[in-house]
C-alpha cells in the first residue's frame, strides 16, 4: 500500500492542497469569535513550480535552469528567465496575503531559488483511503 503527497502545512496555518490548487489560511487560536478565511487559487504553471520548490527547495538551492527544464520544458511550456521572474513575483505575492513573508521564496543571486521557511510538513495518505487521487506529485 502507497502513500501519495496530499499537500503541505505551513506554520501553523497555511494549508496546501495540491489536488485542489488552493491554499489557505486557518486562523488559530483567536478569542475573538469572527472567523477569517484567506484562500489562494494557482494556475498550472505557478502550481508545478510551487510544488517543486516546496519539494526540493526546502533544503537546497534549486537552479534556475532545473526549474526552466521541470516546469516549463517537461510541460511543453516555452521557458524564460523573465516568465519565471514573473510567475515568482506573483507567488511571493499570492502568499503575502496570506501571511507569509515577501521572501518566502528566496532568490539566491547566481544560484538559484530557495524556500525561505523552516516550519513546512508534507502531508500524506495513503491511496487506498481516497476514490479520487491527485496528481501524481510525490514527495523526494
Amino acid at each position: 500500500m502507497g502513500y501519495r503527497l496530499y499537500g503541505y502545512v505551513i506554520g501553523k496555518e497555511i494549508h496546501f492542497e495540491i489536488e485542489n490548487r488552493r491554499l489557505y489560511r486557518l486562523p488559530q487560536g483567536s478569542a475573538d469569535k469572527s472567523f477569517i478565511f484567506g484562500s489562494v487559487l494557482f494556475n498550472h504553471t505557478m502550481l508545478h513550480l510551487f510544488v517543486y520548490l516546496l519539494q526540493h527547495g526546502r533544503h537546497a538551492t534549486v537552479p534556475r535552469e532545473e526549474l526552466l527544464r521541470v516546469v516549463w520544458e517537461e510541460n511543453d511550456l516555452v521557458p524564460s528567465s523573465q516568465r519565471l521572474w514573473q510567475v515568482l513575483r506573483n507567488l511571493n505575492r499570492r502568499l503575502s496575503l496570506l501571511g507569509l513573508p515577501d521572501d518566502f521564496i528566496a532568490n539566491v543571486r547566481g544560484s538559484g531559488y530557495i524556500i525561505n521557511y523552516v516550519d513546512i510538513t508534507p502531508i500524506y495518505y495513503r491511496v487506498s483511503e481516497l476514490q479520487r487521487c491527485p496528481e501524481k506529485i510525490t514527495e523526494s
